[in-house]
């Protein structure tokens, strides 16, 4: 693992020293995932913080009407988990499903914490990983109640143009709170344009 994608990360963006990063490799065990496969589903306790290697993962919930909506997309280099539940032993109410075989670094709680308490880098890299993600997370929703679906989109194509070619656009649908037919029709919009 140690030139793997995660100690890459752990060196050069969370600054860990050549010793921690010796500690941390230990911490972390490598797994695959088919896709389609489930990481935990609602109900469910989490029990890993998880690191893509290689992959995308997709983070949604099932709404009162049975309908999926999608919070996020992790891909290579993205750290994924429901921490409420992982610290706190909790069911989530949300679900983790990979969309293309992936490879992950995965941690367990024991071990995180061990992490967190013993390795300061680490400590403040994965502090600043949440705030990145709660940033893009209350972004998204502050421009989801200003935005048009059309606006939606292409702000999507804009952000993300490398998830158009990885994800199927049902999915789409569902991270822009749109059903697949709205983004259909707007797509064929700005063809026609």
């Amino acid at each position: 693992m140690t030139n793997s994608p995660i100690s890459e990360q752990l060196k050069h963006v969370y600054n860990v020293s050549d010793k921690d990063l010796i500690q941390l490799n230990q911490l972390f065990e490598t797994i695959h995932v088919k896709k389609n496969e489930h990481l935990y589903r609602a109900g469910e306790i989490v029990r890993y913080v998880y690191f893509v290697e290689k992959g995308c993962l997709r983070q949604y919930y099932i709404n009162n009407n049975g309908e999926e909506r999608t919070i996020y997309f992790k891909t290579e280099n993205g750290w994924c988990s429901e921490l409420v539940s992982f610290l706190d032993n909790k069911p989530t109410e949300l679900c983790v499903q990979a969309l293309e075989e992936s490879t992950l670094q995965r941690i367990n709680q024991k071990n995180w914490v061990y992490a967190v308490t013993h390795i300061q880098p680490f400590t403040m890299g994965f502090i600043r990983a949440q705030q990145d993600t709660n940033y893009m997370l209350k972004k998204r929703l502050a421009e989801a109640t200003v935005e048009t679906p059309e606006e939606k989109y292409l702000r999507f194509v804009k952000e993300e143009p490398e998830l158009l070619q990885r994800i199927p656009l049902y999915h789409i649908a569902a991270y822009l709170s749109m059903t697949p037919e709205t983004l259909s029709r707007i797509r064929k919009k700005i063809a026609e344009k």
